[in-house]
């Protein structure tokens, strides 16, 4: 069994997105839980930055999860803006250059 626990979560490219439209970066631990028929252990397996594109269009509770990405650690500004980019070029405000 995996257990994902959100740790943090921050908005990106606020002025360069058309509006309605962010970028979270969360922070997940990620555990193994093993189970035995005398105990249960908790391991730490690391960490995973977790990205999604969502898209808000004002009404409360409905945000629109537009797509989500996975990096092993977390990316560069400029990797990320590409990533996102190459996936999402539609919700930038203006052109940016991939």
């Amino acid at each position: 069994m995996i257990v994902h626990e959100l740790m943090s979560m921050e908005s990106v490219f606020a002025e360069e997105l058309k509006e309605g439209y962010h970028v979270l970066v969360g922070k997940y631990k990620t555990v193994d839980v093993i189970t035995d028929t005398d105990c249960v252990q908790e391991i730490d397996c690391g960490t995973e930055e977790i990205v999604e594109v969502v898209f808000d269009p004002g009404n409360e509770y409905s945000l629109i999860r537009l797509g989500a990405y996975t990096f092993e650690e977390m990316p560069s500004l400029d990797e990320l803006q590409r990533t996102i980019f190459a996936n999402h070029c539609d919700i930038f405000a203006e052109a940016v250059s991939a």
